[in-house]
């Protein structure tokens, strides 16, 4: 991927943890969701955080290890997401990209295992 898909990606990371904070203002207030939304809001201001700093990483480790950590914190964000749209009993539009993102860097994690 080049520079102009890197910037793309974390300009929409950094979209995507705007839009958590923007539904979970209104999701908190139902009885049972204020936990999970904070639960929700830090995974997916980690990946926004982790995206930009593994492009900043000074090593292949480095930028493999702060992959690991974006894999590990869209996955969270899908799961919270998941759950949430269960109890509301309705489908989440930002399940959507947390879904997109989590292949995306999934297929970023796999090229970055055959390269080490």
């Amino acid at each position: 991927m080049g520079r102009e898909g890197l910037d793309a990606l974390e300009a929409r990371t950094k979209s995507f943890a705007i839009d958590v904070i923007q539904f979970c203002r209104m999701a908190e207030r139902e009885p049972g969701l204020r936990q999970i939304c904070g639960q929700l809001i830090a995974s997916s201001s980690s990946v926004s955080a982790n995206h930009r700093a593994m492009r900043r990483a000074r090593s292949t480790r480095e930028f493999a290890a702060k992959l690991q950590i974006v894999n590990e914190e869209i996955d969270e964000s899908v799961h919270w997401l998941e759950i949430i749209a269960a109890v509301l009993r309705q489908p989440q539009p930002l399940l959507k990209e947390a879904l997109e993102l989590r292949a995306i860097f999934a297929r970023a994690r796999s090229t970055v295992r055959q390269r080490l």
